[in-house]
């Protein structure tokens, strides 16, 4: 029989990977979680100095322009992130997630793990904490450098996760380097701890493969997920006895650091995947303004003046996928799309699609705070991740399937490139997602673009798909979702297809807003992502965001320069980039 090891766990940080590993250690018959020690990443004044004087030589004067830019920002998000109280956020985890938990505390309660949050760990207060907690095996994850008065006390010695090959990754960030570097793979190792940084032996090792599309932030999600599992392989290893820790190869190897503003941006310019973000000082800039206008109380303002004017109107968010691991438009991380619907829930009344779609076609009017939840495609996510979400808040939802996606390990077109694989959902789930409160329409059988197809393939993907659902739930389906969405992609005659098909209404994704006067077959659709905080999402429901003042802009452009006789205020105009890109452009200036 192994023996059972009582594991103490040394981190500096309260991050999804950290609570996730503690998770699965709490629940191995092979582990003990005796407590758990977080640093709080104090740093003296002097030694903070010094690091800014080190940067200033590296890096030029500028630097301190760069420092003072994020301190700025990390200020307004810090307000920002205000919005959407982190314990209400807490409670609705809870309720979605029974045995889960967002952070470290949560789990110490639901294990009855103690916390001990410390000043430092190489500190005397942590080494005593640690010495009458008697541990066998020490696990760390993302702390500072540990002196030996620390990772000496427990009996086997310490583990660390380090999301890099050793010895030519020691250091940080992980998956930067490698990429600079035009590796073609990259790797985690877990090895034990000792007086050097990322020099011990090791324990175990893996190696993954570097995707043409991968970016600094996709890798390393992919070695956070793997070095997981490393980790995880490597206590149970110990706890049976049958693993041999192995001395890292000799001689001079370098140690990485925190690349250079000027070494990010080669990086950016080399990778045709890798997505510029904004400008700190315009992301500053933004972040200020949506705060303005959200405390001074214009959203409500603005929704009282809609509903006098007899002008009140729907808005309906399009997602795809919900999960932890992709950083890419189409994802939305688990704890942001709870944040986000605690925010509709709080403002906002969230509306069925056939209720919205009923408002339309009979002219009346919406709910001054009336928002629609789509889901596009048919990724398992959404039912393993989503649904509880929803579920807790009784908030309803439509997902819109590719029938031909169903039950197959078949990759959307836009997922063939990238470095993820996704689950699509089965047919039980589609039903059980019916039984949950969501309503189901048609995303065409193969996802095709219905704008550069024959009208001959375009009625086949309509009538099919509607088929193929109707058949697995045995209910009617009378929404379609245009895969896609762009303007240029719904020509006239596709929009006639979609009606003699037998739908009520077509939804597209080029961005706006539903009104009573809206064309039922061009109901536009808003994207959100993962990158859309709180904050972000009431300005673009309310039309405040930079990305709607832009559509006004455009609208207002084309409505100039359209002959008087062909314009049509009904229509959303000006082309617009793919649900796939558009909630990206939208926050780009």
């Amino acid at each position: 029989m192994p023996e059972s090891l009582k594991v103490v766990i040394l981190t500096g940080q309260d991050s999804p990977l950290t609570c996730s590993i503690v998770s699965t250690l709490a629940h191995l018959p092979e582990a003990q979680v005796a407590g758990i020690m977080i640093d709080s990443g104090r740093v003296s004044v002097k030694a903070r100095l010094r690091k800014l004087r080190r940067n200033v030589r590296r890096q030029g004067w500028s630097y301190l322009w760069f420092r003072w830019c994020g301190a700025i920002t990390d200020w307004l998000e810090r307000l920002a992130a205000g919005v959407v109280p982190k314990s209400e956020v807490s409670t609705l985890f809870a309720a979605a997630f029974p045995g889960q938990a967002l952070t470290l505390d949560q789990l110490g309660m639901l294990h009855r793990i103690p916390v001990f949050r410390v000043d430092n760990l190489n500190s005397a207060i942590a080494a005593e904490i640690l010495r009458r907690l008697t541990p066998d095996l020490g696990v760390v994850i993302g702390t500072r450098i540990l002196k030996r008065s620390t990772f000496s006390v427990p009996r086997i010695g310490c583990l660390n996760l380090h999301l890099g090959k050793v010895p030519q990754y020691r250091g940080m960030p992980p998956g930067f380097w490698e990429l600079y570097d035009g590796y073609l793979s990259a790797g985690v190792t877990v090895h034990l701890v000792d007086d050097g940084l990322d020099t011990g032996d090791i324990v175990a090792e893996e190696t993954l493969s570097v995707h043409d599309r991968d970016t600094p932030e996709t890798l390393k999600r992919r070695l956070e997920a793997r070095g997981r599992e490393v980790l995880v392989q490597s206590v149970v290893a110990l706890a049976h006895g049958v693993v041999t820790p192995k001395a890292q190869p000799a001689g001079r190897w370098p140690v990485r650091t925190a690349p250079t503003r000027r070494e990010r941006k080669e990086l950016a310019r080399r990778l045709p995947a890798m997505r510029e973000r904004q400008a700190i000082w315009m992301h500053a800039l933004k972040t200020a303004y949506y705060l303005l206008l959200y405390y001074a109380g214009l959203p409500s303002l603005f929704r009282t003046v809609r509903r006098i004017r007899g002008k009140s109107r729907a808005c309906i968010l399009l997602y795809h996928r919900v999960n932890d691991l992709a950083d890419d438009p189409l994802t939305t991380d688990v704890r942001r799309f709870a944040e986000h619907m605690m925010v509709l829930r709080k403002s906002y009344a969230m509306v069925p699609s056939s209720v919205l779609v009923a408002k339309v076609c009979g002219g009346q009017m919406f709910q001054t705070n009336a928002v629609t939840i789509h889901f596009d495609d048919c990724y398992r996510d959404v039912f393993v991740n989503a649904r509880p979400v929803l579920g807790a808040l009784a908030a309803p939802a439509t997902l819109f399937v590719s029938s031909g996606y169903v039950g197959t390990q078949r990759r959307f077109p836009h997922d063939e490139s990238g470095p993820w694989i996704f689950e699509n959902l089965h047919p039980e789930e589609v039903r059980e997602l019916i039984a949950c409160g969501f309503e189901v329409g048609s995303h065409t059988v193969n996802h095709v673009d219905l704008g550069q197809v024959s009208d001959d393939t375009a009625a086949t993907e309509l009538t099919q798909s509607k088929r193929d659902l109707e058949a697995m739930t045995g209910r009617p389906v009378t929404l379609f979702s245009f895969p896609f969405g762009r303007e240029t992609n719904i020509r006239p005659g596709v929009t006639a297809l979609v009606r003699q098909a037998g739908y009520r209404a077509m939804f597209s994704a080029h961005g706006g807003y539903v009104t009573r006067a809206s064309d039922p077959f061009d109901l536009p659709r808003v994207g959100a992502s993962g990158d859309t905080r709180p904050l972000d999402l009431i300005m673009e429901i309310e039309g405040l965001s930079l990305g709607a003042l832009r559509r006004r802009w455009r609208r207002a452009w084309w409505f100039c320069k359209k002959p008087s006789a062909s314009r049509s205020p009904e229509r959303t105009p000006s082309p617009q980039p793919d649900d796939a890109r558009l909630i990206r452009e939208e926050e780009m200036t």
